[in-house]
């Protein structure tokens, strides 16, 4: 609690449609923390001075802690959709499990009592879609660490900005005629935006009995064709909506990028989740937003624009051109890569064994030496030149998390920074290798064609023989 008795919540995400809903209600009654990767966001100001903005690199745990310090409860809405870098060598799935990670270990050491997660609907049977079982990953990694999680499961959440709604809207505003895989019958229950947030408050008015995982919905079983017909209905618009027998979700997915122009980060994971059969497990928070929860009808036509035809703007598309023009400026570079830990092994015995690994993978041009404080150098054989110099961040390491700071050598701009960190996760089951904020000294395009497609092919490399150690 502050000086007037209120609680201090942080919102990871903050600039997102979800969580600029719930700043503004939360700020009514409780001092808010508004965490966000955006520079541009963080220097907008709130009139009322009700949001404190913080700019927060959730890639950094010592700038996530700073971040949490003094907060007593936090709500997760991260995804890493966003981009983070000029160049991200990295699955989204693995940035979020890092991501989510050093959330869990700052809320730890700062006496966060609570994570609320949005999560996503899980369905039943043993075939989960990539997005659904990241989104478990993410739930067992925020929990690893002692602090207590709500896990909040919802579905399609619909309102102004949400990205999945987003490609609905333009399917339906472009092709006059949608053909639809046979997944497309598959029921779900889409939950209104004002219904999710109502959920969050409650856990955070009383974090003690709304521990664990809830299933959220609205009040209605819908199919995602059912929700296409709606959709058109409330536009105004006729269209022909109807699902064949048999259509590859790769052909879906293309033809959905063609015409919305969203990205395949974003399209690809949301056609792959369509096949789902999914059951809304009776809880005490369904129960408790259920009577006044909104219908899919209802809470689309809030969220179209006067013109009936578009969604109303996403809250965090005013900074966007101004965030992607800095990255391009910095022209940092992110590089993660997920691998299979061999038993009783972890990060430390993953780093020094990459090093000592490398110099015999790039046999004879390519040496790598320990030095006397625990770093590394690796550089040519002949000429003897330093390519990168690696100094070791004792205070940030562990057994568990190895980190090293990119301070010199021929290929980098030593005075920009970076981090080389072995990262090992979910009870020891993956370690991640991951370099952050690397500032490369080569041109950027002659970087892009060399230094960076090398990097990546000794990394898979290097995935492929811990993955024999480890069977």
């Amino acid at each position: 609690m502050n000086e007037q008795g209120r609680r201090r919540v942080a919102v990871a995400g903050a600039s997102g449609f979800i969580g600029t809903a719930l700043c503004r209600a939360l700020a009514e009654h409780d001092e808010v923390v508004a965490l966000t990767r955006s520079p541009a966001r963080a220097r907008i100001a709130d009139p009322e001075r009700r949001i404190h903005w913080r700019r927060c690199d959730l890639f950094d745990v010592e700038a996530v802690r700073a971040g949490l310090r003094g907060c007593d409860l936090a709500v997760y809405l991260v995804h890493s959709n966003a981009p983070s870098s000029r160049l991200t060598q990295a699955a989204a799935r693995d940035m979020d499990l890092i991501l989510a990670d050093n959330f869990a270990r700052a809320a730890a050491v700062c006496g966060v009592r609570q994570i609320i997660f949005v999560s996503a609907l899980i369905p039943e049977g043993f075939e989960i879609a990539p997005l659904l079982w990241n989104r478990r990953e993410v739930e067992l990694t925020l929990a690893a660490h002692g602090t207590p999680v709500s896990a909040l499961r919802a579905g399609l959440v619909v309102g102004p900005g949400g990205s999945g709604l987003e490609l609905l809207v333009d399917l339906v505003r472009r092709l006059p005629l949608l053909a639809l895989p046979p997944e497309a019958r598959s029921p779900t229950r889409p939950i209104a935006l004002d219904d999710l947030v109502r959920a969050i408050l409650l856990c955070l008015e009383r974090p003690a009995d709304y521990r664990g995982v809830f299933d959220l919905g609205g009040p209605e079983w819908l199919s995602h064709a059912e929700m296409v017909r709606q959709c058109a209905e409330v536009m105004g618009l006729r269209r022909w909506v109807f699902t064949l027998p048999w259509l590859p979700l790769g052909v879906v997915a293309w033809v959905a990028r063609r015409v919305s122009g969203a990205s395949p980060a974003l399209v690809g994971p949301v056609v792959e989740s369509l096949p789902q059969r999914l059951q809304i497990r009776d809880n005490v928070l369904q129960r408790a937003i259920a009577p006044t929860a909104r219908a899919f009808r209802q809470a689309l036509a809030q969220s179209l624009a006067a013109d009936g035809r578009h969604l109303l703007p996403n809250p965090r598309r005013p900074t966007q051109i101004e965030d992607r023009a800095q990255l391009r400026e910095a022209s940092r570079v992110r590089s993660i890569q997920r691998i299979i830990l061999p038993p009783g092994q972890d990060a430390a015995w993953v780093a020094g064994n990459y090093f000592r690994w490398l110099g015999r993978c790039c046999w004879p041009l390519v040496c790598s030496r320990e030095c006397a404080d625990g770093g590394w150098e690796v550089g040519l054989r002949l000429p003897r030149v330093v390519l990168l110099r690696l100094r070791p961040a004792a205070a940030m390491s562990t057994a568990q998390r190895r980190v090293y700071h990119i301070d010199g050598g021929l290929l980098a701009r030593a005075e920009a920074g970076g981090r080389f960190e072995f990262h090992t996760l979910l009870d020891g089951r993956y370690t991640m290798a991951a370099i952050h904020d690397y500032a490369p000294a080569l041109p950027w395009y002659l970087y892009l064609w060399t230094q960076a497609a090398i990097h990546l092919r000794v990394m898979r490399r290097y995935q492929r023989r811990l993955a024999r150690l480890a069977r």
